[in-house]
C-alpha cells in the first residue's frame, strides 16, 4: 500500500511538472504575441523576427486554439506591411482553417479573411474581393461590433482605390472612419484618416489632404509608430509633387528614406530611391541623382509593381545616355520599347523611353532612327498629356459630385453614399432589383449617362484633334485644314495670306534654368497674348515645342511685317515669374513670308522656317521676312557649327521638323 502512494505522489509530481512548464511554454507564447502587436506598425521587420522565432520553437508545441488564430493573424498583418501577399495569402489560409470552426473566434475570423482580401489585392484581385466583402459586410452584422465593420470597409476603400474608383473609395473610407469613431480605437482612426488622405491627394482635393496627413503623422509620430509615419511621408510627397512643389517633394521623400532606413524596409527604400533620383534628373542634379539611384541596384529584383519597374528602367537608361554611354542605352531600352507595344497605356517614364532612344540614336550619329523615334515620342507624349489632364479634370469632379451629394442629402450617412454610389457603379446591383418600374428607371439612367459620357468623349476628342492640350491654340492638323479653305478664298477672290513663324529665343535656356513648369508658363502666357491681340480670322497654332505659325488671311507681306513688329514687341514687354518670384522676360524670332496659292503647308512651313533661322543668325529678336534684302541668307550655311551635342541635336531638330510636315501630309 505504501509503496502504491508513493508510485501515485511520483506520477502526480511528473504530471504537475508537466502543466507547470506546459502553462510556462503557454504564457511564454503569448507573451510573445503581446510583443508582436505593440511594434506590428511600429517596426514590422522586428515583429516578423519575433514570429520567425516563435515558427522555429513554441509554434510547434500544442498551443490554444485562440493564441495558434492570433499568431497567424499577426503573420499575415506583418507579410502584407512588408509586401509580401503570397505569404500574407498562406498565412491567412492557414489562420481561417483554424477559425471557421469555433463560434467564439468569429472576429478574429473576420480580420483573417480581410487580411487575405487584402493580399489578393496586392496580387491584383480587387474585382473577386469586392463581391466577397460584401458578403463578409453582411455577415459581419450579427457581431455588432464597429471596428471589425470599420476595417471591413477600410478593406473595401483600398479595394475600390486600385480600380481607380476614387470617389467610390472615398465614400467607403468615410463610412469605415464613422464606423471607427464610435469604439476606443484611436490607432484604427488615424490609420483611415491617413488612407483618406491618400485618396484625397489622388482627387486632387489638396487642402483637405495636407490637413489630414499632417494630423495622423503627429499622431504616429508621438506614438514612435514608425512604419505608418513612413506611409504617411510618402502620400505627403506624392502632394507635394502634384502642387508643383518639387523641393518639398523631395524633402519629404529623403525624410521617408531615413525612416525606411531605420525600419530595414528594402522594398521602400527602392521606392523611394527611385523617386528621389527621377526629382533630381527633372532639376539637373546628375551626380546625386546617380548616387540615389546606384542604391536601387541591389534591391531591383524584389520589386513586382510596373509602375515603379519602369521608373528604374528609365533613370538607368538616362544614366547611360548622360555618360554618352549611347550604345548600352539603346541595348536597354529597345526591347522595353518593343513589349510595351501590346500595353492599352503607358506610364509617363515609358513613354519618355522614346525620347531616350531617340537622343541615343543621335549621340550614334544615326540621325534617322533618331528622327523616327522622336515622332513616335512625340505622338505618344501628345495623346498621355491629353489623357492625363482629362483624368486629373475628371478626379476633380468625382470630388465635387461627392461633397455635393452628400451636402443635398444631409440626413445620409456616408453608409448610405456608399451604397448609392455602388449602385450607379457596377451594373451587376441591377440584378438584384426586381421590380420592373425601378429596373425601367435604372435603364434610362444608365442610357443617359451613357449618352452623355459618349457625347463628352465625341467633344473632347474633337478638341483633342484640332487644338495643343498646352496651350489651347489649334495644332497643326488644324492649321492644314484652314490653309486649304484659306487657298480656296485665294483662288476664287483674290485676297493675300501671309504665314508667321516666331521661335522662342533661348527657350532651352528657361526650362533648364527655371523648370519645365515655368516654361510653360511661358509658352501659355505668349498664347494667351496671342488670343487677346489677333484678329478673329487669324489662325493662331503651335507646331513645335516653342514655336508658333500664323496665318493671316486678308493681309499683304507688308502688313504682316507689322503684325509681326508689334507682336515681337508685345512679347519682349511681357513679364514672367519664377518659382522663388524672381521676374524674367523673353523674346522672340519671327520669320514673315507671303503665301502662294499653289504653295503645301510643308512648303510654306520650309519657306518661313529659313526666314525665321536668318533672324536667329542676325542676333535674335527680330523680324525677317521675304521682302527684305539681306545679305546673310547664307548664314544657314556658314555659320559656325555648335560645339555641343545638345546644340547639335537642338540645329538638327529644325530640319527635321520640317521633315515632319512633309511626313504628316504623306500619311494623312
Amino acid at each position: 500500500m505504501q509503496k502504491t502512494l508513493k508510485n501515485l505522489f511520483f506520477f502526480l509530481v511528473i504530471f504537475a511538472g508537466a502543466a507547470h512548464a506546459s502553462v510556462e511554454k503557454t504564457q511564454s507564447f503569448e507573451k510573445t504575441l503581446n510583443g508582436v502587436q505593440s511594434i506590428l506598425y511600429s517596426v514590422p521587420i522586428k515583429a516578423r523576427a519575433l514570429l520567425s522565432e516563435l515558427e522555429k520553437v513554441e509554434l510547434k508545441q500544442n498551443q490554444p486554439l485562440p493564441l495558434l488564430v492570433r499568431y497567424y493573424l499577426q503573420k499575415s498583418t506583418v507579410d502584407l506591411l512588408l509586401n509580401d501577399p503570397e505569404s500574407a495569402v498562406t498565412a491567412a489560409n492557414t489562420g481561417i482553417e483554424l477559425a471557421k470552426n469555433d463560434p467564439l473566434l468569429k472576429a478574429d475570423l473576420y480580420l483573417m479573411q480581410l487580411r487575405l482580401g487584402q493580399a489578393r489585392i496586392l496580387q491584383g484581385e480587387e474585382a473577386l474581393v469586392l463581391n466577397q466583402l460584401d458578403t463578409l459586410l453582411a455577415e459581419s452584422k450579427t457581431l455588432n461590433d464597429p471596428s471589425v465593420t470599420a476595417e471591413i470597409l477600410l478593406v473595401k476603400g483600398e479595394a475600390y482605390k486600385a480600380q481607380n474608383d476614387y470617389d467610390v473609395s472615398m465614400a467607403a473610407l468615410m463610412s469605415s472612419l464613422e464606423a471607427a469613431k464610435t469604439t476606443q480605437d484611436a490607432l484604427l482612426v488615424e490609420r483611415i484618416a491617413s488612407s483618406l488622405g491618400g485618396i484625397l491627394v489622388q482627387l486632387n482635393g489638396f487642402d483637405k489632404a495636407s490637413l489630414l496627413l499632417d494630423q495622423s503623422y503627429q499622431f504616429f509620430r508621438e506614438r514612435k509608430m514608425s512604419f505608418n509615419q513612413l506611409l504617411v511621408k510618402l502620400d505627403m510627397a506624392e502632394l507635394a509633387k502634384k502642387q508643383g512643389d518639387k523641393k518639398q517633394a523631395l524633402l519629404e521623400y529623403k525624410q521617408a528614406l531615413q525612416i525606411a532606413q531605420v525600419l530595414g524596409d528594402g522594398s521602400h527604400r527602392f521606392r523611394i530611391n527611385l523617386q528621389i533620383a527621377d526629382l533630381l534628373l527633372q532639376s539637373g542634379d546628375i551626380k546625386s541623382m546617380a548616387r540615389y539611384l546606384k542604391q536601387t541596384d541591389a534591391l531591383r529584383e524584389r520589386e513586382t509593381i510596373r509602375y515603379y519597374i519602369s521608373k528604374y528602367n528609365y533613370l538607368k537608361a538616362n544614366e547611360n545616355l548622360l555618360n554618352e554611354n549611347y550604345q548600352a542605352a539603346i541595348d536597354l531600352v529597345t526591347p522595353l520599347i518593343t513589349g510595351q507595344a501590346d500595353l492599352t497605356r503607358l506610364y509617363r517614364t515609358e513613354i519618355e523611353l522614346y525620347l531616350v532612344a531617340s537622343k541615343a540614336h543621335f549621340g550614334l550619329e544615326d540621325y534617322k532612327n533618331a528622327y523616327l523615334t522622336l515622332l513616335d515620342y512625340q505622338n505618344r507624349f501628345n495623346n498621355f498629356s491629353a489623357d492625363e489632364q482629362v483624368d486629373n479634370l475628371e478626379r476633380q469632379q468625382m470630388l465635387f459630385n461627392l461633397e455635393k451629394l452628400k451636402a443635398e442629402n444631409q440626413h445620409l450617412s456616408w453608409n448610405n453614399v456608399l451604397q448609392t454610389l455602388e449602385l450607379k457603379t457596377n451594373e451587376d446591383k441591377v440584378e438584384y432589383l426586381n421590380v420592373l418600374v425601378v429596373a425601367g428607371v435604372v435603364a434610362t439612367v444608365i442610357a443617359t449617362l451613357a449618352a452623355l459620357w459618349i457625347n463628352r468623349r465625341r467633344v473632347r476628342w474633337g478638341k483633342i484633334a484640332n487644338t495643343d492640350s498646352l496651350t489651347g491654340l489649334y495644332n497643326r492638323r488644324y492649321l492644314s485644314t484652314q490653309l486649304d479653305k484659306l487657298k480656296t478664298e485665294m483662288e476664287s477672290d483674290d485676297n493675300p495670306v501671309s504665314c508667321l513663324l516666331l521661335d522662342v529665343d533661348h527657350f532651352k535656356k528657361v526650362n533648364d534654368t527655371y523648370g519645365h513648369p515655368v516654361g510653360d508658363k511661358v509658352l501659355t502666357g505668349i498664347a494667351e497674348l496671342f488670343k487677346n491681340n489677333l484678329r478673329r480670322n487669324d489662325v493662331c497654332s503651335r507646331v513645335g515645342g516653342e514655336e508658333f505659325m500664323l496665318l493671316l488671311p486678308n493681309s499683304q507681306l507688308e502688313q504682316a511685317q507689322l503684325i509681326a513688329e508689334d507682336l515681337r514687341t508685345r512679347i519682349s514687354e511681357l513679364s514672367f515669374m519664377t518659382e522663388q518670384g524672381d521676374e524674367f522676360n523673353v523674346t522672340a524670332s519671327f520669320g514673315v513670308s507671303a503665301v502662294d496659292a499653289g504653295q503645301s503647308l510643308s512648303d510654306i512651313y520650309s519657306d518661313v522656317d529659313k526666314l525665321l533661322y536668318r533672324a536667329k543668325q542676325n542676333g535674335r529678336n527680330r523680324v525677317e521676312s521675304s521682302g527684305q534684302n539681306n545679305t546673310d541668307s547664307s548664314a544657314e550655311q556658314t555659320a559656325e557649327p555648335a560645339s555641343s551635342m545638345s546644340d547639335k541635336f537642338s540645329r538638327l531638330g529644325r530640319g527635321m521638323r520640317r521633315l515632319k510636315f512633309r511626313f504628316a501630309q504623306h500619311f494623312s
